[in-house]
């Protein structure tokens, strides 16, 4: 990484319309908190969460609409940020977008034609399966979607598969991960006669928290925890009617530090991912991990069952084939779970946060 101090500083304008809990939340604080050390950072949103807004670092502006809007399409208020935006670029100047890209795509060539920088799985990543993406499915639009990601300066992606794809599209991208540390405090070895199986995450249609119950609800020798909030909470509830080893412990900050000594495994269940924060951070406390094999960036994180187990996605005999392993041979799963606290050092500030600046520094 070189900066030269005696330059005038950039200004690195985050655009992101929403900031939801979860891994764009997360990233979006790490990214902006790290790059404010060496640039001006500015975030152009329609969150006007304060709780949420106050774990940015004061140096870095903020800039949310006054007035609420009520339109229905997601767009029209796509738009209005990035008009707010427009108002701040010079030619120091690079866009930053987290999500919605095609609105700062399109609105920035046809205004300002500032350089770019846009941080996304795919051109249309797996999320878009659900029924209302549909569409996008479409060669036609999907040919016209890589049109636009042409406009970007850089693409930046979670995976070198992801990389190789685009470069064959004729888009610049690279592979940067998200950034994870190694916690002083870590999970140590305790045989218990029921372990403790824990979700962590939103209870959105994305994450699955449903096959998490479905799944394991008839074991008798395991203790089922729930950590976290959203619109399947109902639905995850009545799946758990009248069984008193499920316990629901609703959003929690900081739940692995919380529960150290009592999560004895993490279980992912998503149908899709790009990088499940989670996954990183139990790793992080030396916690056992589960995931789902090629979604997300498990396979590289888990690396071939070396640092955890891999299961067969939505797939509910190699699922429990795997809980019955843990069960059985837990001190293995923790001998696994100690080789992926010392591989989390993959994902340093050296290996993801300054390899952003340089990325950066190209442009």
């Amino acid at each position: 990484m070189k900066t030269n101090k005696n330059k005038e500083k950039k200004n690195i304008l985050f655009y992101c319309p929403f900031i939801e809990r979860g891994g764009i939340k997360t990233t979006l604080i790490k990214y902006t908190n790290f790059l404010s050390k060496i640039y001006k950072v500015k975030i152009f949103t329609n969150t006007t969460d304060h709780k949420m807004l106050n774990k940015f670092n004061k140096k870095i502006e903020i800039y949310h609409p006054k007035k609420t809007y009520n339109f229905k399409l997601r767009i029209l208020k796509d738009i209005i940020v990035f008009w707010r935006l427009k108002k701040e670029l010079n030619n120091k100047s690079i866009i930053f977008s987290m999500t919605d890209h095609f609105v700062p795509l399109v609105l920035n060539k046809f205004t300002t034609n500032s350089k770019i920088i846009i941080r996304t799985a795919g051109i249309v990543p797996n999320h878009y399966n659900k029924e209302e993406y549909k569409y996008l499915k479409n060669v036609f639009i999907k040919k016209f979607l890589i049109r636009f990601y042409k406009l970007a300066n850089k693409v930046i992606t979670f995976s070198l598969q992801n990389v190789k794809y685009f470069e064959n599209l004729g888009i610049k991208s690279c592979c940067i991960y998200n950034n994870f540390e190694k916690q002083k405090i870590v999970k140590s070895f305790k045989k218990k006669k029921k372990l403790n199986i824990f979700f962590v995450g939103r209870f959105g249609y994305e994450k699955n928290a449903i096959f998490f119950v479905k799944n394991l609800k008839n074991y008798s020798n395991i203790n089922i925890h729930l950590v976290g909030d959203g619109e399947y909470k109902k639905q995850l509830k009545n799946a758990a009617a009248g069984k008193k080893n499920i316990f629901f412990h609703g959003f929690v900050k900081n739940p692995f530090k919380k529960y150290l000594s009592m999560i004895d495994l993490l279980c992912i269940t998503s149908k899709y991912d790009g990088t499940p924060n989670v996954m990183g951070e139990a790793m992080s406390y030396g916690i056992p991990v589960l995931a789902p094999k090629n979604v997300g960036l498990a396979n590289i994180f888990i690396g071939n069952n070396k640092y955890g187990y891999l299961y067969k996605s939505e797939n509910s005999n190699s699922f429990k084939e795997k809980i019955n392993f843990i069960i059985k041979n837990y001190r293995n799963a923790f001998s696994r779970a100690k080789r992926g606290y010392n591989s989390i050092s993959r994902f340093n500030e050296k290996n993801t946060h300054y390899k952003l600046i340089d990325e950066i520094e190209k442009l």
